[in-house]
């Protein structure tokens, strides 16, 4: 997780968003790689995790996928926040990081996760 999160901050970086955004985009790009391990993968950690980072004049794409068990984007719910207990953050902190967050359950395994940031 340490090479994507160096590779999330050095294209993040360049892509001129501020110190703050960066740190937020690594943490969600973390949290979405980790919570495909553990749950399209079911913690084992043979399981292929393709990403893309594709940039336009003012949208930075992160585009994530897996080979795993199939999410179910319509049971997705982060918890609420006034519950406090370590985990179940995760989604949560990629909603707030970034302006669209879509899952594609159209391949025939697994799930394509595109995370969108606009510039601002």
């Amino acid at each position: 997780m340490a090479a994507v999160r160096a590779r999330m901050r050095e294209s993040a970086t360049a892509f001129g968003f501020n110190e703050e955004i960066v740190n937020q985009l690594v943490l969600a790009v973390d949290e979405a790689c980790t919570n495909i391990i553990r749950y399209a993968y079911e913690g084992r950690t043979d399981g292929k995790i393709e990403m893309d980072v594709v940039t336009q004049p003012d949208v930075w794409e992160v585009r994530l996928r897996d080979y795993g068990k199939k999410c179910e984007p319509a049971k997705l719910k982060g918890r609420e926040l006034d519950k406090v207990r370590p985990g179940g953050l995760g989604l949560f902190f990629i909603q707030k990081a970034f302006d669209e967050v879509h899952f594609d359950v159209s391949p025939q395994e697994g799930t394509r996760l595109v995370l969108r940031k606009k510039k601002s």
